[in-house]
């Protein structure tokens, strides 16, 4: 059972490190969600002004705004579900 504990917490440990959002990959995850500015302020609950401070390199996004970050970057997914999207079956039709 301890080695299974080590493991977790190894995972979640590995999983707290956040990029540091700076403006070019803050731009860059724009561009691969396919959003402008507007979009993207909705979709982080911020306002467009926040996101051209991110853009500029005027301010940082906090803690809670980067993990947000990481996850519509590793799951681009999640943005479709949560625009209430339906999942895809996975099935093709013939």
């Amino acid at each position: 059972m301890m080695k299974k504990e080590n493991t977790a917490l190894h995972l979640i440990a590995e999983a707290a490190r956040c990029p540091d959002y700076g403006p070019d990959m803050v731009k860059a995850l724009m561009e691969k969600l396919d959003m402008n500015e507007k979009g993207f302020a909705l979709l982080m609950n911020v306002t467009p002004s926040t996101v051209r401070l991110w853009t500029s390199g005027a301010a940082q996004p906090s803690g809670t705004a980067k993990r947000l970050m990481q996850i519509f970057e590793t799951a681009p997914e999640t943005v479709g579900r949560i625009a209430g999207e339906k999942p895809m079956s996975g099935r093709i039709e013939e």
